[in-house]
Formats: structure tokens, C-alpha cells, sequence
């Protein structure tokens, strides 16, 4: 699986976790990841905007650790 379909992968899900969203920051193919307000799709979970080297833009959320 080459490193665009992994990434695809983890954006597909949508909800992810601390560890996912650190995979993505550390990705050569994304130039950008930026909390932004939550909104009512998921309530109370942070939402992140990330956008990618080709221009494509995911929103995603990030799940809450039993450990916070």
C-alpha cells in the first residue's frame, strides 16, 4: 500500500485517534492541519481541517482518549 492510500485510509474514517492525527502531521503528502470550531455533526469532539499537497481538503475529529 504506497503512502497516498494509507493516508486515504485514516482520512476516510473521519473520526480518529491522537496517534492517526500524528501519522497525518508527520506525512510528506499534507501541507496542512489546523483545528478549527466544532460543529453539531459530532458534538463536543475537536475538528481538524487538513489539507494535502494536490489541494484536497478533509475535515476530521479527533476521538477523546479515557486518559485525558
Amino acid at each position: 500500500m504506497d503512502s497516498y492510500d494509507k493516508l486515504a485510509k485514516i482520512l476516510d474514517k473521519e473520526i480518529i485517534s491522537i496517534k492517526e492525527l500524528r501519522e497525518i502531521s508527520n506525512n510528506d503528502l499534507v501541507a496542512e492541519v489546523k483545528e478549527i470550531k466544532s460543529d453539531n455533526k459530532y458534538k463536543n469532539l475537536p475538528k481538524y481541517t487538513v489539507t494535502l499537497q494536490n489541494g484536497e481538503l478533509y475535515f476530521i475529529y479527533i476521538k477523546k482518549s479515557l486518559f485525558f
